[in-house]
């Protein structure tokens, strides 16, 4: 993504934290100083933008699923646990606000929702790599995945500042479940 891809997307962002789905095209114009004609053929119309975003988003997950998988600080368990739990670079997105795209913003909201039901081969992998290990019970790794993704639009759709928090405390209780002690 070049520099100015990146500002486009970080002024997107933040709009978006601040006023969801509903920022205006003028005030990414204004922030960008550029004008409103040069955003629309750039970029095209503001759900071309909201999708950027969604992808920088996921890109930055894919990111720490890799760092997490190749670090040495965790065993399978853990690293299971992490990339289960992963939450975006980006702190402050109010998921509750991206779940309202759906009406007004169909197609990145269907790739938001895509995102967080795909890319799970890096779990699969895990997943039975903590079984052979004896780490965890022999169980159906598709019926885990309904039950994390479950938890995941649960707890994303919740009102709460600590979702990042909530969602981990929630998967570990299901690792609880599966845990050989």
């Amino acid at each position: 993504m070049n520099s100015r891809d990146k500002k486009i997307v970080d002024v997107v962002l933040e709009l978006f934290i601040e006023k969801g789905p509903k920022f205006r095209m003028e005030d990414v114009a204004s922030e960008m100083k550029i004008s409103k004609r040069t955003i629309y053929e750039d970029y095209g119309n503001k759900e071309n933008l909201i999708t950027l975003v969604v992808e920088a988003i996921f890109e930055g997950i894919e990111n720490q699923l890799k760092k997490i998988v190749k670090s040495n600080k965790y065993n399978t368990l853990e690293k299971l646990i992490r990339i289960t739990c992963a939450f975006p670079d980006v702190k402050d997105v109010d998921y509750h606000k991206a779940i309202m795209m759906k009406d007004d913003f169909p197609e990145p909201y269907e790739k938001f929702i895509r995102y967080i039901g795909d890319n799970w081969n890096m779990s699969k992998q895990l997943f039975n790599q903590c079984i052979k290990e004896g780490l965890i019970r022999q169980a159906d790794h598709e019926l885990f995945k309904i039950v994390i993704l479950g938890i995941t639009k649960q707890v994303l759709t919740m009102e709460n500042e600590n979702q990042e928090e909530l969602l981990e405390k929630s998967v570990r209780m299901v690792f609880e479940g599966l845990i050989i002690k």
